[in-house]
């Protein structure tokens, strides 16, 4: 199954948060303790993105050949905007990590790793993506 529409995107993303929001606070909060449920949340995410990496498809992409394993969107402008974000929301994750007492920065540090792995990816992906399109 390949997601190429506009509407099957934002579907997925929202649709996808809302279950992780629903899982972390009625299911994971109650069961675990906050250290497990800051790391089964970032599994959680990790995954999400994965999936989403490998289902959604542009309109002029091959949908039946998976992606190489680098390529994260189909243009390399959608990888800088969403690598960006997600740059943005690991610095915030930072400050918040940094301005915590050391017993309550586990969670703001989780998250900025996980932040900056996506971005990583993202952007890197973007790069690779912009040098192909100026290769001759």
């Amino acid at each position: 199954m390949r997601i190429v529409t506009i509407t099957g995107k934002i579907s997925y993303v929202i649709g996808g948060y809302a279950l992780l929001l629903v899982l972390n606070v009625f299911v994971f909060q109650q069961l675990v303790n906050p250290t497990f449920d800051v790391m089964i949340v970032a599994v959680l995410n990790i995954a999400f993105v994965v999936i989403g990496v490998r289902t959604f498809r542009g309109i002029e992409e091959n949908r039946e050949d998976p992606r190489a394993w680098w390529r994260a969107t189909a243009k390399p402008a959608a990888g800088f905007w969403i690598g960006a974000g997600l740059a943005v929301a690991a610095a915030i994750s930072l400050l918040g990590a940094l301005a915590s007492d050391p017993e309550d920065s586990f969670v703001p540090a989780v998250a900025c790793l996980v932040y900056a792995a996506a971005a990583i990816y993202y952007l890197h992906s973007s790069y690779r993506l912009r040098t192909l399109d100026l290769a001759p």
